[in-house]
């Protein structure tokens, strides 16, 4: 299969939604210096998701939305780079959630998925974003475990 091919293959995310699970709007840099893993758009400032192996492997190569779609998931490249990765710091829980997560959007499909990762991120007291690392509230500053 060609690229071009292999690319149409792949559904349009949502910007707040990335390829492996994770929901880019927890991200800090999300809409500041970002604009979301599957966001195509060359315009941002911040450029690491190009060079995303996960990115490359699910989105790019394989034509698949998500890295649930795939028969070897969770492969190495998945495991090392979030699942297993910093296993004792609660800063990166989010990357420890992604199977679940991947079974959440499959459960639910795309949009209430979405909804659900929206209103998990939110915050319940000011209903602000709340991010990972911190898993603080960017309005209010109210600590959440989301």
């Amino acid at each position: 299969m060609k690229e071009n091919e292999k690319k149409t293959l792949a559904k349009k995310l949502p910007n707040e939604l990335s390829p492996c699970g994770v929901f880019c709007g927890a991200c800090p840099s999300f809409e500041k210096t970002c604009l979301g893993c599957a966001s195509e758009s060359q315009s941002q400032q911040r450029i690491s998701k190009w060079n995303c192996k996960i990115r490359k492997c699910c989105y790019e190569e394989k034509g698949l939305d998500f890295c649930g779609d795939c028969a070897e998931f969770p492969c190495d490249t998945v495991n090392k780079k979030l699942i297993h990765s910093h296993p004792e710091d609660v800063r990166f829980k989010y990357r420890h959630d992604v199977p679940e997560n991947l079974r959440k959007l499959k459960e639910l499909g795309r949009e209430a998925y979405l909804e659900y990762q929206k209103q998990r991120w939110s915050c319940p007291s000011c209903s602000g974003r709340v991010v990972f690392y911190t898993y603080a509230c960017v309005e209010c500053g109210k600590h959440v475990i989301a």
